[in-house]
């Protein structure tokens, strides 16, 4: 009975307060009716949860607010490679990114369909009070803004400031996955190369060199699933993780759901997870919008609506179309994010005077997809050895334990951006970080039997060489394409 009167004492309060905020805030009385209900109710919603399970039930959530860091010298000694690892990718990313982020007027859509001047902006300007944050990146500002400011500081120049930010994330997502390799089977040398081919694949190349969002995502999603492997029964660090990857780009936080029941299969514990990486989510997006007024909210129906002119036509197209959509959704996600196949270089054919770098191509009836010759079809025919390799030992698996693992979780996430982009986005190689780990560590978790083989190292290490030599080509093309265009 007690818990009872209190949950309803608890609504009532938030439900005042909600009222309050938005009226007070949010300017309640100019919305609509069905977004008037939406503010109050999900602000009440937030609060609630918040307010009531922090009161009564903090224990069964397993929180444990002692953090403790351990900064022991063996420590940073086994991780060293790792570190090392990070910082040579730091400084490929670096070296790109201080060209690929500063040329032409207006820098929009040219490079895979990046939006890098907004983001540049948003990461490290002090001008964006006014400047539009889209939905679907609830409260991005909150994570961009300390650190593109905090790198002012030293640079005293933005633009510096967002691309060293873009780099040192892209790095951490390579020091970040080997760690994560390294503490599953306890080999350096093989998480060395698992860590070397997501830094090196096309996606996490490209994207920790040229800013948009989606290597910030990509560090949330590993992050995530580094906290997960912990097995803490402290949700705390998964909260944290799952708001930020919620806060950079909400779609995402489906990926750490996925992740958090296949590691805990429990449904109360998951609910748990869920509600409050929502509601924690749903309130910083409410204070988000009062710091930033010109931002978007996901749950409005203004803002909702804005969202639709990005989905594309899928079912009420020809069927070339169709066909053609698909197929290169697929050779995206499991070839394209991996290895970079020959760029189309556009101009005339989209009215641009700046080139537009895409990996498709549409003319009448034809939809074009980049194709690989010469040494990337060796290294696509090794990666889709490796990747069938994999793709039977998570099956064999799966019939002899009849127990879900990691590599069920990565293959589902694999499936959920399938399925989401099915409908949603056009260069669908912008999106593609969005999986790149889940890809990668797919295939690391398949040939985890051979880890510690040397014949399998070697060959791997091979595999490498031959594949940074291809990507280094991929970059100087577009390098080369750009360098009438690049500021000075």
């Amino acid at each position: 009975m007690k818990k009872v009167l209190g949950f309803v004492f608890v609504l009532a309060i938030s439900l005042l307060l909600s009222y309050l905020f938005n009226s007070l805030f949010l300017n309640l009385e100019t919305h609509t009716a069905v977004d008037q209900f939406i503010l109050v109710f999900l602000l009440t919603c937030s609060l609630t949860w918040i307010i009531y399970f922090s009161w009564i039930n903090a224990n069964k959530l397993n929180i444990n607010w002692n953090f403790r860091f351990k900064l022991e010298v063996n420590t940073w000694v086994d991780n060293l490679p790792g570190i090392i690892l990070g910082f040579v990718f730091f400084f490929i990313y670096f070296y790109y990114g201080s060209t690929l982020n500063n040329f032409g007027v207006g820098q929009v859509d040219n490079l895979f369909d990046a939006d890098v001047a907004s983001w540049m902006r948003r990461i490290s300007f002090d001008d964006v009070k006014e400047f539009e944050m889209r939905g679907p990146h609830p409260f991005t500002y909150f994570i961009f803004q300390p650190f593109g400011r905090f790198l002012n500081l030293f640079t005293n120049n933005p633009p510096l400031s967002a691309i060293l930010f873009n780099c040192l994330v892209g790095s951490g997502c390579v020091f970040l996955a080997w760690l994560y390799i390294k503490r599953q089977f306890g080999s350096r040398v093989y998480a060395s190369l698992i860590a070397t081919l997501l830094g090196l694949s096309t996606s996490h190349l490209f994207f920790g060199s040229v800013i948009d969002t989606y290597i910030f995502s990509a560090f949330a999603l590993i992050l995530f699933l580094l906290f997960l492997q912990r097995d803490d029964k402290s949700i705390v660090t998964l909260v944290f993780a799952g708001a930020i990857t919620f806060g950079i780009t909400l779609t995402n936080f489906v990926q750490n759901l996925i992740a958090f029941f296949i590691a805990r299969p429990k449904i109360k514990e998951t609910i748990y997870f869920t509600g409050w990486v929502i509601a924690i989510s749903l309130l910083l997006t409410f204070l988000h919008t009062v710091m930033y007024p010109a931002s978007k909210v996901f749950f409005l129906t203004p803002d909702i609506q804005n969202e639709q002119k990005f989905f594309a036509e899928t079912f009420e197209v020809p069927e070339w179309r169709f066909i053609g959509r698909n197929m290169y959704l697929a050779r995206t996600v499991l070839l394209y994010t991996v290895i970079a196949p020959q760029v189309f270089i556009l101009t005339e054919e989209v009215g641009s005077v700046i080139p537009e770098f895409r990996f498709y191509k549409i003319s009448t009836g034809t939809f074009h997809q980049a194709q690989y010759d010469g040494l990337a079809q060796i290294l696509v025919g090794i990666w889709l050895i490796m990747l069938g390799v994999a793709g039977v030992v998570f099956v064999w698996n799966l019939i002899r334990t009849r127990k879900a693992d990691a590599m069920l979780t990565f293959m589902l996430c694999l499936a959920f951006n399938f399925g989401i982009h099915f409908f949603y986005g056009q260069e669908l190689f912008l999106y593609s970080a969005d999986w790149a780990y889940a890809l990668i560590f797919f295939v690391a978790f398949g040939l985890a039997p051979f880890a510690n083989n040397r014949f399998f190292q070697t060959g791997m290490l091979v595999f490498l060489i031959l594949l940074a030599y291809h990507q280094w080509q991929f970059m100087e093309v577009i390098l080369q394409t750009i360098s009438t265009f690049i500021n000075s």
